[in-house]
């Protein structure tokens, strides 16, 4: 039987991150080459990059639930590595209302009006048609620069 922490390892490995990483080292060394296209290298690495932080991320949870399951199983509350430590902490039990009527005849205070809230995202929609007292416009600030993936390749 394989260690199911070990069998995380490697499916984290070959299903997220060796793709990712690499998608980035190609970048990288393309952008060393004599006479790379360094503009064209960097916006290939910024999608890279994006996608290793999403991969990331899927495999540090994949991980992080094995490792939890399997120190349960174990019995293990808790233990260290070289630089991270790992605990097991119980959740504190969330209240679910069942009946809100009678939670709000009992506990009235637990209730609050609602004061006027400021329609921002409408403000903004208007502002841009017609002037608005009490409202100036920003001149937008720098340009941001936006990368999205090509449709036609």
């Amino acid at each position: 039987m394989t260690d199911p922490v070990f069998a995380a390892l490697n499916r984290a490995h070959a299903e997220y991150m060796r793709a990712a990483m690499q998608a980035w080292n190609d970048q990288i060394t393309a952008s060393r080459a004599p006479g790379a296209n360094a503009d064209a290298c960097a916006l290939e690495a910024i999608g890279a990059a994006e996608d290793l932080v999403r991969k990331a991320k899927m495999a540090a949870e994949l991980l992080r639930s094995e490792l939890a399951k399997t120190m349960q199983q174990d019995g293990v509350t808790g233990f260290q590595s070289e630089n991270w430590k790992a605990s097991l902490r119980e959740r504190l039990p969330e209240p679910i209302v069942t009946d809100e009527k009678a939670l709000q005849t009992a506990h009235p205070e637990l209730w609050k009006s609602q004061p006027d809230k400021f329609q921002t995202t409408e403000m903004k929609k208007l502002a841009r048609k017609q002037d608005l007292p009490g409202v100036t416009m920003s001149n937008g600030g720098a340009p941001v620069l936006v990368v999205s993936a090509r449709k036609d390749g």
